[in-house]
């Protein structure tokens, strides 16, 4: 198998668990243990994030590199990335949860991958990195499909459809702004040449970080831990630690795939994420076939691919 075939069934790897990701977050997210608490999302992240940072650490303990995840820390680009993360897991995964619980799982990945069409744009406003008339088309298809799906929703949708799609958007700001603390950090921070680290040790960094401000901050503060003991003593955290196996497999199959095809096209096969969970949850949950969805998810998608993959320039 060669090497650019390898980066793209990665890559779709990714997508798809990321898809099955998000459906089964919100499935777990209807249990009973949660009824009449709001919040329930926030408890949902923290044990999600925190199970991703436990299967991460386990690869990171075998090859030796868990030691340096933390040592990320003394330096300016983990400090850095240690900014992002609270960008961009408590503030982006709380608010993608909470869009789930709010407008449905298909609906709130759908509007989510949009995020690094919103990421180029801060990164052009903020960075002053150029935008190709191609991205900026790509851009606007995504942002469009998105509008359309908010505007003009269909089918079986809750009460609480407008409130998700905020949630959606702010999870699309929250990880959008991720990428340009990084983006930021990798341009204007110089290498700091006795730390040599791993993707798979920023990964793990940023889930810890994500871990601890939950842990001390997030779910004290929405009054939280009633529900996460009972999540505890019920054996509900289990399938919580199953589900985050997920998580960790998107992001760590990402980054490889990154490093083989490029981040053009691993960013794109990321998108597709949208239709694996209209589809996983038309087929394992019995949620009704919505053509309006399933169009405009279609056109996010295309979107995303028309801005993330630039033609090769002739020679």
């Amino acid at each position: 198998m060669n090497k650019r075939t390898k980066g793209i069934l990665l890559g779709i790897t990714v997508g798809l668990a990321w898809g099955l990701d998000s459906t089964l977050m919100g499935v777990l997210g209807k249990n009973n243990i949660f009824a009449g608490f709001n919040s329930s999302p926030l408890v949902s992240a923290f044990f999600h994030d925190s199970f991703a940072f436990f299967w991460i650490a386990i690869t990171l303990i075998f090859s030796k590199q868990l030691k340096g995840s933390f040592q990320l820390l003394k330096t300016k680009k983990g400090k850095a990335a240690a900014v992002a993360a609270l960008v961009g897991a408590p503030v982006g995964m709380s608010a993608y949860l909470l869009a789930i619980k709010y407008a449905t799982a298909p609906y709130a990945s759908s509007i989510s991958v949009i995020y690094p069409g919103v990421g180029a744009v801060l990164s052009y406003l903020l960075l002053k990195e150029k935008l190709s008339k191609r991205a900026a088309l790509g851009i606007f298809i995504s942002l469009l499909g998105s509008f359309m799906l908010g505007f003009k929703p269909s089918g079986d949708i809750p009460s609480t459809f407008g409130t998700g799609i905020i949630f959606a958007l702010l999870a699309v700001l929250g990880w959008a702004s991720e990428g340009v603390i990084i983006g930021f950090a990798m341009k204007h921070i110089k290498n700091e040449d006795h730390i040599q680290a791993a993707p798979q040790q920023f990964l793990c960094l940023r889930y810890f970080i994500s871990m601890i401000t939950y842990a001390f901050i997030v779910v004290p503060l929405s009054g939280g831990f009633p529900v996460a003991i009972q999540v505890i003593k019920t054996g509900l955290f289990i399938k919580f630690g199953i589900v985050a196996i997920l998580g960790a497999i998107t992001y760590l199959c990402w980054y490889k795939a990154v490093d083989l095809i490029g981040a053009a096209m691993g960013t794109a096969l990321n998108s597709t994420a949208a239709l694996w969970t209209i589809v996983f949850s038309i087929l394992f949950f019995g949620s009704p076939a919505n053509l309006h969805l399933i169009i405009w998810g279609i056109v996010i998608v295309a979107g995303v691919f028309i801005f993330a993959i630039e033609p090769k320039k002739k020679r």
